[in-house]
């Protein structure tokens, strides 16, 4: 997953500005289509478009819900010239009607999260694009239900929206997947419209609430117009994916695409635009979550299985540090580095298997190698070489791995050190070998 996205929303962004940005950027519209099938939702129908947006080529991507568009009467494949006279709502249909916010009931025609991620489940995908659409549609729910001050059990999109949120959620999933994107950046500050936007509560501020909710921390600005640029879709899928927030980095550009929303103003195009390429030779920069807690009454024996546990269950690392706490008792430090999307459910864990009471969490920037691992041959067998990558794939160094050496050198009979010496001499050679080959 090498592949860098950087996003600028010139126009601002909905789920299906990006659905029409992925099939610009690579991803087959039939991919798309198909989503509806893999959800179980067969009344779904996703079509695209080329169109002009203030002159620039775009694709604009329709979802139909049995067969309706539900939206501002102006909006949908116009081309005109002229500013739209409707000017609340922005391009998007049935996914950004407002979530119901009040107890869900049987008599509702809507869905909660729980159903939500069970139909997620009935996709199919694969478990890098499972776990980018639970975190977006968590996030939605979660701003939702911050919006309105209300537990996220009692908040249910209508039936058609949620079947809206599904498609744009799924269909950004499966294209960061196809399209290999490793990172991504989005320029700021974010446009958010302005004005008043009317949905099922009455008269909105724009920004809506989840939408303030969820860019939180996030620099935004007013305009460029008096509408709604940002729905709670395209800010909850912004927030599940994007890396950080600034200029796009250093990176050898390969495609531009343009996703297009409804509408057609004359003097701004309605576009997210995206960037998608491989950044420059150097480490890659990538947002993680830290979460730390101070343990001073954890059984020794106990340290080992709990960081094993953690790294099984997807963090990047972790790690205890001897500390002195208060009344100067010793105690440790657990520090456990993993992806945002993972956090929350990584805290939950330490919460309900070791004895803190509390654990902060908190976003860092952090540059780093790629890596992944390659087999070399030694006179005791294969041995796994973990490999560091600079962001344009070259490879920077390899350390063979010790568990691999261990094995080999018990089995044979010789010291782990002399496996890892023959190794670490396969590599380089190897190294060398293809260095000379790209050269000639």
């Amino acid at each position: 997953m090498s592949r860098h996205l950087h996003l600028d929303l010139v126009g601002g962004v909905a789920g299906d500005m990006l659905l029409g940005l992925w099939i610009e950027l690579g991803v087959p519209a039939e991919s798309l289509q198909a989503l509806s099938a893999r959800l179980g939702l067969s009344e779904i129908e996703v079509t695209a478009e080329r169109v002009s947006r203030a002159s620039l080529a775009a694709t604009h991507v329709t979802v139909r819900v049995r067969g309706e568009v539900e939206g501002p009467a102006d909006d949908g494949h116009c081309n005109h010239e002229h500013e739209p006279p409707h000017e609340s709502g922005h391009e998007h249909s049935h996914r950004d009607v407002p979530a119901h916010v009040h107890p869900h009931t049987d008599d509702d025609h809507g869905r909660n999260l729980d159903q939500m991620l069970a139909r997620l489940e009935c996709a199919s995908l694969s478990p890098r694009a499972t776990s980018f659409a639970r975190r977006a549609i968590t996030l939605l729910f979660e701003a939702e239900a911050a919006a309105h001050g209300l537990p996220i059990d009692q908040v249910h999109l209508h039936e058609a929206g949620a079947d809206d949120a599904l498609i744009d959620i799924l269909g950004t999933a499966l294209a960061l997947d196809e399209l290999q994107i490793g990172s991504v950046s989005c320029s700021v500050p974010l446009p958010v419209g302005g004005g008043r936007v009317e949905c099922a509560h009455g008269l909105m501020p724009v920004p809506a609430p989840a939408v303030a909710e969820l860019l939180r921390g996030v620099d935004v600005i007013g305009g460029p117009v008096a509408r709604e640029t940002i729905t709670p879709t395209g800010a909850a899928l912004l927030r599940a994916m994007v890396d950080r927030f600034g200029p796009a980095p250093a990176m050898i550009i390969d495609h531009v695409g343009n996703g297009a929303g409804g509408r057609n103003p004359r003097h701004l195009p309605n576009v997210v635009r995206g960037l998608l390429g491989r950044a420059g030779a150097g480490p890659l920069q990538r947002k993680v979550s830290v979460l730390e807690t101070a343990l001073d009454d954890i059984l020794p024996q106990d340290v080992p299985v709990l960081i094993e546990s953690l790294l099984a269950r997807g963090a990047r690392d972790a790690m205890v540090t001897p500390v002195s706490m208060k009344k100067g008792r010793p105690g440790l430090l657990l520090t456990v580095i993993a992806d945002s999307t993972e956090a929350r459910a990584l805290a939950e864990f330490v919460l309900d298997h070791s004895p803190a009471l509390g654990i902060r969490l908190r976003e860092e920037t952090r540059l780093e190698w790629d890596r992944d691992f390659v087999s070399v041959a030694t006179p005791w067998g294969a041995v796994r070489v973990k490999r560091a990558l600079d962001s344009a794939g070259g490879v920077r160094r390899g350390q063979p791995e010790f568990d691999d050496c261990a094995k080999a050198a018990k089995q044979a009979g010789v010291s782990p050190d002399e496996v890892r010496r023959r190794a670490q001499q396969a590599f380089d050679d190897e190294l060398r070998h293809d260095g000379k080959r790209k050269d000639s």
